[in-house]
């Protein structure tokens, strides 16, 4: 049996302006290179950050799913975690967190970040998984 749930993350896990503070802070520390003859550690700090938040924004964006495959959860992030659904031990629901306990360690998943309705089909999936057990 094959099945495939994509749990859906709402679109505001960023402000607008956080999309351009790694483009400003990248022209900021190109316009340095270019326009002075010294350069100072701030210059090299400036292509630093700009680099770094540009691409962590790139790579993250890609992350607005949680995606449950045939046989593994998979929280996709910045650091991805894969959970195997039969190495799940327990999982407990308090306030707005879901918190997945296995052998070795624990995943919490803020419910609050997740839109409604992928939130009651993760639930929904994971009662059926406790019944399964």
């Amino acid at each position: 049996m094959f099945f495939m749930i994509n749990i859906k993350f709402k679109k505001s896990k960023y402000r607008f302006g956080t999309y351009w503070a790694g483009p400003i802070f990248l022209l900021l520390g190109i316009s340095y290179f270019v326009t002075e003859q010294v350069y100072h550690w701030n210059h090299y700090a400036y292509l630093f950050l700009g680099v770094g938040t540009t691409l962590f924004l790139v790579f993250d964006k890609q992350a607005d799913y949680m995606t449950i495959d045939n046989d593994q959860l998979i929280v996709n992030g910045l650091l991805t975690k894969k959970v195997y659904l039969k190495e799940i031990t327990s999982f407990n629901i308090n306030g707005d967190y879901l918190k997945i306990s296995k052998n070795t360690r624990e995943i919490n998943i803020d419910l609050s970040l997740i839109t409604e309705a992928s939130k009651i089909e993760l639930i929904f999936f994971f009662e059926k998984l406790r019944l399964a057990k």
